[in-house]
């Protein structure tokens, strides 16, 4: 074999681990996750989550299926916050270390199962998620967060709590447009 011949099979063997791994991943993911895909909050509504939510410097801010990490950045650069995200699909989780990185925000990402993350530091959680996860997740919400933390859920509601507040980020008022803000124990 030629070094050129070498160079191309070298090329190919390069191109076959990332497909693999992407499809490793992939599958992973969601077995970890339980079939939950991987979707991203539109980026134009990230302001207009943390202003919804009342985000205040100093504040931490949870994001439970973090993706890759963009609305923590944002917390972090624009708002003062502290982030924290949990993000279960190795992809995404990557990515966001890498977003992290480049931008030097005071973001922590990690690779875990948000329902086995403790949430009694927070002050605001961010969620957008299936509604059946959201029914899932508002017991944990009920047991662990303080009096004070706001949840803010973008699209999708929490089942049995009332929100404080809804913003609509669209004219003609469709659901998956809302901004849903929450707070527990109040009375704790």
């Amino acid at each position: 074999m030629t070094t050129l011949q070498y160079v191309i099979l070298f090329i190919y063997l390069i191109f076959l681990v990332i497909i693999l791994f992407l499809f490793v991943s992939v599958i992973i993911g969601l077995i970890m996750a339980r079939g939950v895909p991987f979707v991203s909050t539109p980026r134009s509504k990230y302001r207009r989550i943390l202003q919804a939510v009342g985000l205040r410097p100093g504040e931490t801010i949870y994001d439970v299926g973090c993706g890759k990490a963009s609305l923590l950045i944002l917390a972090a650069k624009e708002f003062g916050a502290k982030g924290i995200g949990y993000e279960l699909s190795l992809w995404p989780y990557l990515w966001a270390r890498f977003n992290i990185f480049i931008s030097r925000a005071d973001v922590k990402v990690y690779l875990k199962n948000f329902f086995k993350a403790n949430l009694a530091d927070a002050d605001v959680v961010y969620c957008y998620l299936f509604p059946e996860i959201m029914a899932r997740l508002e017991p944990k919400f009920a047991a662990e967060l303080k009096p004070t933390a706001r949840v803010v859920s973008y699209g999708f509601k929490l089942p049995q709590t009332e929100p404080i507040s809804i913003t609509d980020t669209r004219k003609d008022g469709k659901q998956l447009d809302r901004i849903f803000v929450y707070q527990f124990n109040q009375d704790r």
